[in-house]
């Protein structure tokens, strides 16, 4: 496994552990569930019953390398004021741009 990378210092001193790579911040925003046979996926696997093998959902040996490099070195800092996910459905369909023209719309 790749090494992890470092927080930038100039991210560290301002947000401290709220500064996480884009795949960590992912993974941190998708509800727990209980367990596989609980989560709305009905034990198919997805990445809210698959917490301990997420990053496996979200990148494959196939992506490109530009891909891997915006999930594992891009950091990012989410709002303590952001309002944390109520439901998250994965199977939902919809494009990133129907995603971000309707944000009043649960779409997990």
């Amino acid at each position: 496994m790749a090494k992890r990378r470092r927080v930038p210092e100039v991210l560290w001193r301002l947000f401290h552990n709220r500064a996480r790579t884009l795949a960590d911040t992912i993974i941190s925003l998708i509800p727990p569930s209980l367990s596989p046979s609980d989560c709305r996926c009905k034990g198919r696997r997805c990445l809210a019953c698959s917490r301990g093998d997420a990053m496996s959902f979200l990148l494959r040996p196939d992506d490109p390398s530009d891909y891997r490099k915006l999930l594992t070195q891009c950091f990012v800092v989410v709002s303590d004021n952001a309002p944390p996910l109520s439901v998250y459905h994965p199977h939902s369909r919809w494009s990133q741009h129907e995603v971000y023209q309707t944000p009043h719309m649960p779409f997990f």
